[in-house]
This record gives structure tokens, C-alpha cells and sequence, in this order.
């Protein structure tokens, strides 16, 4: 015979009450062992799956707290909650910030919601938490979508580029730095220059690359005037190098 419904909701609320006790004072593996029982015979409760989450993530069980934050997000999806379900994406982005489909969804639900600049600053932001050749692979996917919202971002150009070089994809990088190079100066043209020398060690690349910086020296230089006298004197005009990607 199944257990009646209002026994079940009465265990679920003792459980509930138990695990508050527990973390309140202290005692977080009773606390997470109490919620977890209630996830077994509530999987769709969201507000416990939110308040186990965080916990699993400071305990070091990342993927755990993520699949309860998407398990949470599905069910305010399925609601069209979209600015809760938005709400959860960006704390599972806090908590694990290394799981990729973490900042995947936060940056398409905010494209579904006609955020595209939040979008692009999340996959972003994303990218920054996936350093090293295992991860090279997702901060690639993150940039290559993130070029698809604002195609002529310059750090994102240099930072693919970049990435594709470390890949053993030369030629995707030589089209990322060719069509950077029509757009930037000074420094930052000189480091596009020299990334290109680094990737051929052609002769042509090594040319562009003294001339760039035979440019930004003479751009940079004070001006040598010799006035002939104290009337003639003038406060220079400082000119701005112009550049989209800074220092």
C-alpha cells in the first residue's frame, strides 16, 4: 500500500527541519546528508536542491552542485520563471565557475531574453576560469561565441588567436591577426605583428613587425622644436594613439 501523502510531506518537513538544525549549528555533512535524503524522495524540490548546491561546491563536489543547479534551473524553465532560472545559471557561475555549461546557458538564456551584452560579458568572464592546454578547448568555444555577438572585439580577436596559436591551429590564428591588424595600433599592433612573426618566420611578418615598431617609437617621441624666442612657445598638443585593445 503507498504511503500516504500527507506522511510523506510530514517525513520530508522533519528531515527539513533535522538538516536547518544541523547547519545552523555547524555540523555540514549531517546537514547534507539530511538534504540529500530529502533530493531522494523529492528530486523536483528546488529550494532544497538550491540550498544543498552552494554546500556541495564549498565541500569540493562541484559536479554534484552543478547537476542539482541545472536540475533547479530546468524546473523554472519549465515554469517560463525565466529571470529565476537566469538567477540560478549565474550562481552556479559563482560557485563552479569551471563547469563550461555553466556559463553556456547563463550567456544563451540572456540571449533568449534580449541581453546581448550581458550575454557577451558572461562568456567572457567565462573564458577567464579556463586556462591551460585541457581547457584551451572550452575557452575557445566560449571566445568563438562571444565573436559571434560582437564580431570585432579586439582583446577577443587577440585573446582566439592567442589560443588557436597554443592549439596547433596556425592558419585560424593567421586570419584572427590579419583581420585584427586593420584595426588597432601602436602596442597593440605591434603585438599582433609580432604573434604573426612567431607563427611563420617569414621574412615579410618580420618586416611589418620593425616597421610597426619603428612607427610606435616615432609616434611616442616628443616632438624637437627650437623656438626663437619666450613668444613662441606653445603647450603641445598631446596626441591619443588610438588602439582597442589596452596595454
Amino acid at each position: 500500500m503507498a504511503t500516504p501523502l500527507r506522511a510523506v510531506r510530514r517525513r520530508e518537513y522533519q528531515l527539513l527541519t533535522e538538516a536547518h538544525r544541523a547547519r545552523s549549528e555547524g555540523h555540514h555533512r549531517e546537514a547534507l546528508r539530511l538534504y540529500r535524503r530529502v533530493l531522494v524522495e523529492n528530486p523536483r524540490s528546488v529550494e532544497v536542491a538550491l540550498r544543498v548546491a552552494p554546500m556541495l561546491a564549498c565541500a569540493g563536489e562541484a559536479f554534484e552542485a552543478w547537476q542539482l543547479y541545472r536540475r533547479a534551473a530546468l524546473e523554472y524553465a519549465r515554469a517560463r520563471q525565466y529571470a529565476e532560472c537566469l538567477a540560478v545559471y549565474r550562481e552556479a557561475c559563482r560557485f563552479v565557475p569551471r563547469e563550461f555549461e555553466a556559463w553556456r546557458l547563463c550567456a544563451e538564456l540572456q540571449l533568449k531574453l534580449g541581453n546581448a551584452d550581458g550575454a557577451f560579458e558572461t562568456l567572457v568572464d567565462g573564458r577567464m576560469h579556463f586556462a591551460g592546454p585541457r581547457a584551451r578547448g572550452q575557452a575557445i568555444a566560449l571566445l568563438s561565441r562571444a565573436r559571434e555577438i560582437e564580431p570585432w572585439d579586439d582583446a577577443v580577436l587577440l585573446d582566439l588567436a592567442r589560443l588557436h596559436a597554443a592549439n596547433d591551429d596556425p592558419d585560424m590564428a593567421l586570419e584572427l591577426l590579419s583581420t585584427l591588424a586593420c584595426r588597432v595600433s601602436g602596442a597593440a599592433l605591434r603585438r599582433v605583428r609580432a604573434l604573426q612573426l612567431q607563427l611563420t618566420r617569414a621574412p615579410r611578418y618580420a618586416l611589418l613587425w620593425l616597421r610597426t615598431f619603428r612607427t610606435t617609437l616615432e609616434t611616442s617621441s616628443p616632438p624637437a622644436f627650437a623656438p626663437s624666442s619666450p613668444a613662441s612657445f606653445e603647450t603641445p598638443q598631446l596626441r591619443r594613439v588610438g588602439g582597442g585593445i589596452a596595454d
